[in-house]
C-alpha cells in the first residue's frame, strides 16, 4: 500500500497562501490530520496514507513545503527554518478554520518531524497530538561545535553549497522505492544545501534542548537501521519529555521511511488507531 508508486491523485485544496496544499475529505469526520513531509520529497508520495485516514473518518490535509514539490521557492533550500515554522503554523490555522471543533493531529516525517516539533514548541495550543516518523532531531549532533559554527557561517555566505548527498537506497528496504524516488520529477535529487543542513542541525539541537517542557501526546516511530536520521535523537527526546507524553516505538531493522518499508501497512494502521483513541478520549472528556 505504501510503496511510493502509483499513489492515488491528491485533490488540490485552495487556500489564501502561496504553498500548494491538498485535502482528502472524510464522511462524518471525528478528527483531522495535517501531514508534513520531509526533506527532498513532497506530499504526493503520501497520498495513500491520506486516503486511508479519510476512509477511517479522519479529515486529511497536506502541503508541499516551500521549495519542494509544486510549491514555490529555491529547490530544497531552507534559508530560515523559522520561516518554515511560520508556514506550518499558518497551514494549521487554515486546517482548524476548515474543520472547526475537530481534534487536530500532526503527522510528520524526517525534516517534517523536526518542523512539527518546532511549530508545537512555539505554539502548542490547538494540537491534540503528534505522530512523528524518524524526526530529524539529531542531524549532525556528532559534529564538533567549532565545525558546526563554521558550517553555519559558510551556509550564510554560500547557502546552496552542497553539504552532502542524500542516499536514496537508504530510504527503504522495499525494492523499487529508491528507483521511484529518483524517477519522480517532484522529488529533489541533488545534494543537501549547506544552509539547509545547518538550519536542521541548529533547530534539532534547540528542539532537544526544549524537550523537558514537552507534554503534548506524541507517538514516535523510528527504525534502528536508519542511516539518514540517527535514532538517538528520538530516544533522547522521548527520555527528556514530560513522563508519559511520548511513546517511542523502535522498529527493528527499519530504514528511514519506515512506512514504505516492509510492514509499513501494519505500522500505519497502528498510527491510525493511536489517533482514533486520542480523538475519542477527547470527545468523551468534553
Amino acid at each position: 500500500m505504501f510503496r511510493g508508486e502509483h499513489e492515488p491523485p491528491l485533490k488540490r485544496w485552495e487556500t489564501d497562501g502561496d504553498l500548494v496544499a491538498y485535502r482528502v475529505s472524510a464522511a462524518a469526520p471525528h478528527a483531522a490530520v495535517l501531514l508534513i513531509h520531509g526533506f527532498a520529497t513532497h506530499a504526493g508520495r503520501h497520498a495513500t496514507k491520506l486516503h486511508v485516514l479519510a476512509e477511517r473518518g479522519i479529515e486529511s490535509f497536506a502541503y508541499d513545503l516551500r521549495g519542494h514539490g509544486r510549491s514555490p521557492g529555491p529547490r530544497a533550500l531552507v534559508e530560515r527554518f523559522d520561516a518554515f515554522v511560520d508556514d506550518s503554523l499558518a497551514m494549521r490555522e487554515r486546517v482548524a478554520a476548515a474543520v472547526p471543533g475537530l481534534p487536530l493531529f500532526l503527522l510528520a516525517e524526517s525534516m517534517g518531524g523536526l518542523l512539527a516539533v518546532r511549530s508545537a514548541q512555539r505554539q502548542p495550543e490547538g494540537l491534540a497530538g503528534l505522530v512523528l516518523t524518524a524526526p530529524a532531531l539529531a542531524i549532525g549532533d556528532d559534529i564538533p561545535a567549532p565545525l558546526r559554527s563554521f558550517a553555519k557561517l559558510l551556509g550564510e555566505i554560500a547557502p546552496a553549497l552542497p553539504a552532502g548527498p542524500l542516499d536514496a537506497k537508504a530510504l527503504s528496504r522495499t525494492p523499487g522505492i529508491a528507483e521511484s524516488f529518483l524517477s519522480d520529477p517532484l522529488t529533489y535529487h541533488g545534494a543537501v544545501p549547506l544552509r539547509t543542513a545547518a538550519e536542521m542541525v541548529s533547530h534539532g539541537r534547540a528542539a532537544l534542548g526544549a524537550a523537558p517542557a514537552w507534554r503534548i501526546p506524541t507517538l514516535i516511530l523510528h527504525g534502528d537501521a536508519d542511516r539518514i536520521v540517527p535514532l538517538r535523537g528520538s530516544q533522547r527526546f522521548a527520555a527528556d519529555a514530560v513522563p508519559g507524553s511520548v511513546e517511542l516505538h523502535v522498529v527493528p531493522g527499519g530504514f528511514h521511511e519506515i512506512l514504505h518499508d516492509p510492514g509499513g501497512d501494519a505500522l500505519f494502521e497502528d498510527i491510525a488507531d493511536w489517533i482514533d483513541a486520542r480523538a475519542q478520549a477527547l470527545t468523551v472528556a468534553t
